[in-house]
């Protein structure tokens, strides 16, 4: 055994420990929810629905009773018989008294009841649809609302505008005004339902667990502070270009890299650029070889030293004098550019806008006011202060003569504060058995398997290789391998299993998982059932035999819950190592807050649980969302990477990254996760030590595996997990569900028609539609996989007791068509409260090395 595996053993049977509990993450809307739909409306639906049910109960016992009647009769005493069952058939009453039949008085009576109810829904309808309008435009009227509008979509504030003051006018809202409630609605209801952190429309803030805190439920909205902040990607870019060096000591002192308006196409080998000329910037491409091929590999990582890169390029076979030529002729030619400092999506904004003494003093100053008016800026001012700021920053690039659309951002943070846990350990211990369940799933298990395997075909056991040299050749060849698995899972093949025994015993485990899963959810719906319920023991019994090398390591995910009672909702599961709010660490610790120690802490404790040292990558990789303050005292800058090694520890038959003094490192990018976003380096080395996404697609493959005609709606069962719903229920509607919204040209009638399908499918009015795609994981470690079709369809509230929301249900539908997808409902669990305010919690779940996943906290 050697002195690695020893170490984990040793750590990996503490199983009883106390743990620093976790910081969590609250996402909250600042909008005060109200339901567009009308009240009264919503009651004249249920009533009118209750009322069909019961004419066509009463006819089904009327025409029963005429049955058993017309064969107790003489045949020439049938005829009146027979017309007065083809007419209550038909729903209408006999035109004759039939004697002997006293149930069709029970008919006449709930039909009665059911034309006048809808004469009544008739005449409300209108005058509920303008109360819906009213109702709408007040939720337009929102502050955070109408400031997030004219940032993101200033187009729709202004839609929103004309339509508050068409509703608040004294005619009525014209049509081609009515033709923006689309839209309209679908960002009010995003704002009343989804959350994530973008502008105004969501508030966030970090909470640590604290005896004293509040409870996870009690989460009133009472401010937040915003912080508007720069795309840092593009700002460094044009920033670099406001005093550049002009050669000698200065170019030997500045940074270079690519710009990010360039791009590298790998598949032809072709380098596109901007090369300065006497009539301005022109496009123009280069072939990726030679000393081209060493440039783009020295600054592969971001922005480096100058005296670094012709150091690569020197190693790389050119001359040692020629070198800073090279390197200074690519600046001149705009194959690279200059940067004025490292690369830091830590650093203080407003000093970067600081630059006294040069060309672009006042411009800068200009954006710096700019940005500090957005902050209280009204919302019928931020249109112009927006456009100024714009302007502004247009100004800027043009002198500096780096073309860039710097995008303006804003983040709405909460104070800090803190969370008490105590009473939600239950619900927090099944969480922890669904992660392990959905863990099983986790992509990166197979990508660690196979990248170690073609490793070692490779290299052989036990070799070490430099780990940027050989990169890219990795990252080709599993995302073959994974295409190819990809490919053999979808042919349905129960004998198509991979060569390694572990990943075959992997797939089995998944299988097992999903037949047992098919069958109940199969029972579940063939008996009627609204939900299938395992216990928690039962699913980590389920997932026992998972192969003891994806239990090896330590792992957490970071998972996006909702209560609903006294239940907890899983909604998704990212990657746990602070990479959902590392880009909020610094504002927290301007309001007072000390999440970020906390996570240093975190992280260390865990990554480094076998004496693995950890480090932090710095760089950006041309991802603005990959900026946050420095975490970790230990970190890799874009020149580190080049000393780094892969090598392959033949007793684990595991890969460990390490640097040129054969310390062992664990990489973190903390930032986005999607390691097809990186450069193949950091993409191989952050695979190797974290986690991916929870993929929970339970009902999804119950769904593909059993036929269904796609023309009468199919109904899915609830699935839960102790205290934890880790599957809604769902309704794919088909084509009978189409036909029902095609089926009365009239507003009203489609209304109505939707509630007599809801009524006879048992669908709640308000759902969610959502669409499943034919795959849920990224199928390579290419950029262009990196983020799978879902993210391109986000779900959508809909109200179906809404006279507004079906009205614009089938041209929303229609712009959500998505070729080899499906669309469902879902039902909205939890749904909106008048005067709430949507939120959810992202709690860290994870798992020690060897042990099972649990939360964090306390005494294990």
């Amino acid at each position: 055994m050697s002195m690695a595996i020893q170490e984990r053993a040793v750590v990996a049977t503490g199983d009883a420990a106390t743990t620093t509990e976790p910081p969590w993450l609250l996402r909250i809307n600042p909008l005060r929810r109200r339901r567009i739909s009308d009240a009264g409306l919503r009651t004249l639906l249920t009533d009118l629905v209750t009322a069909e049910q019961a004419v066509q109960a009463a006819a089904a016992r009327a025409c029963d009773e005429l049955y058993a009647l017309i064969g107790a009769v003489a045949e020439d005493g049938r005829k009146p018989l027979v017309d007065a069952r083809r007419a209550i058939n038909k729903g209408r009453l006999p035109r004759t008294d039939v004697a002997g039949a006293p149930s069709i008085a029970g008919f006449a009576a709930a039909l009665a009841r059911r034309d006048t109810l809808g004469e009544r829904y008739l005449a409300e309808y209108p005058k509920a649809a303008d109360r819906e309008r009213t109702t709408l435009a007040g939720l337009l009227g929102d502050a955070d609302l109408r400031r997030s509008l004219a940032l993101l979509a200033p187009e729709v504030y202004e839609q929103a505008e004309r339509y508050r003051a068409a509703v608040a006018g004294p005619s009525p809202v014209l049509a081609r005004m009515r033709k923006s409630e689309r839209g309209l609605i679908q960002y009010v209801t995003r704002a009343m339902v989804r959350t994530s952190p973008l502008s105004r429309f969501t508030a966030v803030g970090i909470a640590i667990p604290d005896d004293s805190g509040r409870s996870p439920l009690d989460v009133p909205f009472t401010g937040a502070t915003a912080f508007p902040s720069l795309d840092r990607v593009m700002l460094a870019y044009v920033i670099g270009g406001i005093d550049p060096p002009d050669g000698g000591e200065r170019l030997l002192d500045a940074w270079v890299g690519m710009s990010p308006t360039s791009r590298v196409v790998y598949e032809s080998g072709t380098l596109f650029f901007f090369r300065p000329g006497p009539d301005g910037l022109k496009r123009s491409a280069v072939a990726v070889r030679g000393t081209t091929a060493l440039l783009a590999e020295a600054v592969s990582m971001g922005p480096s030293p100058v005296r670094f890169v012709i150091e690569h390029i020197a190693r790389g076979g050119v001359p040692a004098g020629q070198a800073a030529r090279v390197v200074a002729d690519a600046v001149a030619s705009g194959i690279l550019c200059t940067y004025n400092e490292a690369e830091d999506g830590g650093a203080d904004l407003m000093e970067q806008l600081t630059r006294p003494g040069t060309i672009a003093a006042d411009g800068v100053a200009a954006v710096r006011a700019g940005l500090t008016r957005l902050v209280d800026s009204p919302a019928a001012q931020r249109g112009a202060d927006l456009a100024t700021l714009t302007a502004d920053l247009a100004a800027v690039s043009r002198l500096t003569n780096r073309p860039a659309q710097v995008t303006i951002e804003e983040d709405y943070i909460l104070p800090p504060s803190a969370v008490d846990t105590r009473p939600w350990r239950p619900a927090l211990a099944d969480l922890g058995a669904a992660v392990e369940l959905f863990s099983v799933f986790d992509w990166l298990h197979d990508i660690r398997r196979m990248t170690t395997a073609a490793f070692v075909e490779r290299f052989g056991r036990g070799a070490v290789v430099s780990l940027t040299e050989h990169a890219s050749y990795l990252l080709d060849e599993v995302s073959r391998r994974v295409a190819e698995a990809g490919a053999q899972e979808a042919g349905g093949d129960p004998d198509a299993l991979p060569d390694d025994p572990e990943l075959r015993r992997l797939i089995q485990v998944r299988r097992r998982i999903m037949e047992l899963t098919r069958g109940d959810i199969a029972r579940a719906v063939s008996g009627g059932e609204p939900e299938v319920h395992y216990h928690a023991a039962d699913i980590l019994d389920l997932a026992a035999d998972l192969p003891q090398c994806f239990r090896r390591d330590p792992l957490s995910y970071g998972v996006l819950s909702q209560w609903a009672g006294d239940r907890l909702i899983f909604n998704d599961g990212l990657p746990g190592h602070g990479m959902l709010y590392s880009r909020f660490l610094d504002q927290d610790r301007r309001l007072g807050g000390y999440a970020l120690p906390r996570l240093r802490r975190r992280l260390v404790e865990r990554y480094g649980w076998d004496g693995a040292t950890v480090v932090e990558d710095l760089g950006l990789h041309r991802l603005n969302v990959n900026a946050h303050p420095r975490v970790l005292d230990d970190v890799l800058r874009p020149q580190d990477w080049f000393g780094l090694r892969l090598r392959h520890d033949p007793d684990a038959d595991a890969l460990d990254v390490e640097d040129a003094d054969g310390r062992r490192l664990r990489v973190l990018a903390i930032g986005t996760g999607h390691p097809g976003l990186f450069p193949p380096p950091l993409s191989i080395a952050s695979c190797l030590a974290t986690a991916g996404r929870l993929n929970n697609y339970l009902i999804d493959q119950w769904h593909a595996a059993n036929p269904w005609d796609g023309t009468t709606t199919r109904v899915s069962p609830r699935i839960s997990i102790g205290d934890v719903v880790v599957a809604r229920r769902r309704w794919y509607g088909g084509e009978e569900f189409v036909r029902t919204l095609e089926q009365d040209a009239d507003e009203h009638g489609r209304l109505l028609a939707v509630a007599r399908w809801r009524a006879a499918h048992g669908v709640p009015d308000e759902v969610m539609v959502k669409t499943s795609p034919t795959y849920e994981t990224p199928r390579s470690l290419r950029p262009e996989d990196a983020v799978v079709q879902r993210q391109n369809q986000k779900p959508q509230y809909v109200d179906l007791s809404s006279a507004l929301a079906v009205r614009v249900l089938p041209r929303m539908l229609e712009r959500r068509a998505l070729a080899d997808a499906v669309d469902y409902l879902e039902e909205a669990l939890p749904g909106v409260a008048d005067g709430t305010h949507a939120h959810e919690w992202v709690v860290e779940i994870g798992r020690r090395p060897g042990g099972r996943f649990r939360y964090e906290g306390g005494v294990q």
